[in-house]
């Protein structure tokens, strides 16, 4: 009889740029980058915002009409994926926050200055497939001691690491001139087409998901990654 694998999971990080910080800061990222939240759509208050922003990451309510409606984008034959693109699949329980942060990172590693444990992370992983790069990540106690230092800094009460979550995070990042949708859940990422601004053409794609979840998007959050200015 093969023997029966245990699936992994992490306690689950809440989305605060609070707790994700200090899982950026404590891989390695340099403090001058930043999660800050983003307190909604409009031009004012997206001007608001600090540039440069890196990336978006959208948490949302998982629901399966938008589950099947992203699976089918990405496994459309529409769906051109740039070889540049940095994609890994979640198979941690609950660890849907730090794959939003390794996505971020991942697709911004020559604008970001980061090193120590994220540096030796992405060297290790370099080439890998996304299924390889998971499996990387699930033997990797650096990276899970610093999710797990983010996991329990937030202000809510910190849930077991099994716990039930409705909830799943997302990253929309550019690359090659082209806004990409990053979820660890999808066989592939999603092609959003071409993009200048990842906040404004982010925001896009994100008032579209909204809309396609209907009644249970009032609870969602959208933070940028950003850095400061020297």
């Amino acid at each position: 009889m093969s023997a029966v694998v245990k699936k992994i999971y992490w306690i689950p990080l809440e989305a605060s740029p609070e707790s994700m910080n200090k899982v950026i800061h404590q891989m390695g990222v340099d403090p001058s980058v930043k999660f800050n939240d983003v307190y909604g759509f409009d031009d004012e208050l997206l001007d608001m915002v600090s540039k440069p922003v890196h990336a978006l990451v959208f948490l949302f309510p998982l629901t399966d009409g938008l589950e099947s409606a992203k699976k089918e984008e990405a496994l459309s034959s529409e769906n051109k994926v740039s070889p540049n693109v940095w994609f890994m699949r979640q198979t941690i329980g609950n660890a849907c926050g730090t794959m939003a942060i390794f996505h971020a990172l991942g697709n911004n590693q020559k604008t970001i200055p980061m090193g120590g444990n994220i540096s030796e992370f992405f060297k290790e992983v370099n080439g890998l497939s996304p299924e390889d790069k998971a499996k990387e990540l699930e033997q990797s106690k650096p990276m899970e001691e610093a999710h797990t230092s983010g996991a329990i800094e937030g202000p809510s009460e910190v849930p077991e690491a099994e716990a039930e979550m409705d909830l799943h995070f997302v990253t929309y990042s550019i690359v090659d001139g082209d806004l990409y949708e990053l979820d660890g859940r999808m066989p592939a990422p999603i092609n959003h087409g071409p993009a200048t601004d990842v906040l404004r053409d982010g925001v896009r794609v994100i008032k579209k998901r909204i809309g396609q979840i209907g009644d249970d998007a009032r609870e969602f959050v959208v933070v940028s990654l950003n850095q400061d200015q020297q």
